[in-house]
């Protein structure tokens, strides 16, 4: 094997995936981090008995490659799975929480959609194929499901996972498994059926995890194992050399590498960082990061009505509430709140409410336990309470997302050996950015 010297900057999760494989294949790699840790939004912090996640709070571990990268890091023996009531999730409608169906008979049974709504819903096998791929998610999901499954199943579950609005993601790009069964099949139905029945033999049983100190311990794990990490290095500069290539970080130049990673948000990438980065900045606009406010609330079980039965739920637009949803925590792993007591993380902000993201913390506790008491009827002061603030949280794969794409490959032709990783391409969820991470190692 031709052994190389590798730079990696940016210690978030897709880089120290790429970093300790790459490391595994014998090449010498070294982790450029300008924080004092490593993960990025992967952040957990234990209070007492309290365990709170700032960041990701589950993983869906849905391959066999993802369980052998966690039990090839030592981790097997730490995962968790979620508690079997997971399965229950819950939206909001008129004020109270319904729980969103399974199947084909919890479809005919809930009152989360009206009859006309369920029919759109059942049609869908006979909608034509369409022909735009710059379609919205919203334009998309109205056209073959039906206004009503937008609003109400759609648009939460966005909410949810972008923090973002249907109507600005490009179903191609932000969801490419429904545009692929519409293209392919024809029916998200029907190709969910036909591909379900001929994937059978050898389907992985997908589940939700965590670890047993939360989420935090992958990225420690992963640093933990790396022969080389700098923390607190801001990287200023990334070039070509005079012999292979280099980088300058604290006024101090690092060279002779021959290929450099950087593993950075977007919004980051500029002229002075790298030669054509000012170029990027005219796109990256359509690839925004909306502002997230993450709010950790503790109460004593007493203090709530709901029972909290399920993963949580999440609240659609045309609710009008201030907040995009929120997880029952200490129902879904163990230890995440003493005995008798029970977490739950509430979301507000995003590209739905941006301007409610930056309020200050007592006013978002007011905010947040207001609507805790008319949705789960919340009483009381809170028993543990904390907020972190993300001013640039998720990028959104827009419309429009293929001039973002272009863009950053226009940037790698015009400096060989230097390539962009991370969440903006491939997909933002975790197990997403582990699995590009691994293949970045792998494509070398």
């Amino acid at each position: 094997m031709n052994k190389k010297k590798i730079a990696i900057v940016g210690a978030g999760i897709t880089g120290l995936t790429a970093a300790w494989k790459l490391q595994g294949k014998g090449h010498d790699v070294s982790v450029f981090e300008r924080k004092d840790q490593p993960g990025g939004s992967i952040r957990t912090v234990r209070a007492g008995e309290w365990l709170a996640e700032y960041g990701p709070n589950t993983v869906q571990l849905k391959t066999q490659n993802l369980l052998d990268f966690f039990h090839a890091l030592n981790l097997g023996n730490q995962i968790i799975e979620a508690d079997t009531s997971s399965a229950n999730r819950f939206v909001v409608r008129g004020g109270e929480l319904r729980k969103v169906p399974e199947g084909l008979m919890d479809l005919m049974k809930t009152s989360l959609f009206s009859h006309s709504g369920k029919m759109k819903i059942l049609l869908e096998p006979f909608v034509g194929k369409g022909r735009e791929p710059q379609e919205s998610l919203a334009s998309f999901v109205e056209r073959r499901l039906g206004r009503e499954f937008l609003e109400y199943a759609i648009d939460p579950f966005v909410a949810g996972i972008y923090a973002g609005k249907p109507g600005s993601l490009s179903v191609r790009h932000a969801f490419p498994k429904l545009y692929n069964l519409e293209q392919e099949y024809g029916s998200l139905i029907g190709g969910a059926i036909r591909k379900g029945i001929k994937n059978r033999k050898d389907r992985f049983k997908t589940r939700l995890i965590s670890f047993d100190n939360g989420l935090q311990v992958l990225p420690e794990t992963i640093a933990g194992q790396l022969a080389t990490i700098h923390y607190g290095t801001d990287v200023s500069r990334v070039q070509k050399g005079s012999n292979g290539l280099e980088l300058i970080a604290g006024g101090i130049r690092y060279s002779n590498f021959d290929r450099i990673f950087l593993n950075i948000p977007l919004y980051r990438i500029n002229e002075q960082l790298i030669n054509g980065g000012g170029e990027l900045s005219g796109v990256i606009k359509i690839a925004s990061y909306p502002p997230l406010s993450v709010i950790l609330t503790g109460y004593k079980q007493e203090q709530i009505d709901h029972p909290l039965n399920g993963f949580g739920f999440l609240v659609p637009a045309r609710e009008n509430r201030k907040i995009l949803g929120s997880l029952f925590n200490s129902s879904l792993f163990p230890n995440r709140a003493p005995d008798g007591h029970v977490m739950i993380t509430t979301f507000v902000g995003g590209t739905r409410q941006p301007e409610l993201a930056s309020k200050d913390t007592p006013e978002l506790k007011r905010l947040v336990c207001r609507e805790l008491e008319e949705l789960l009827g919340a009483t009381g002061e809170p028993k543990f309470f904390d907020h972190i603030y993300w001013p640039n949280s998720i990028p959104q794969y827009t419309t429009g997302y293929d001039q973002v794409l272009d863009a950053l490959k226009t940037l790698e032709n015009q400096n060989p050996g230097i390539h962009l990783i991370g969440n903006f391409k491939g997909g933002i969820a975790l197990p997403d950015c582990i699995e590009s991470g691994l293949k970045v190692a792998d494509n070398l």
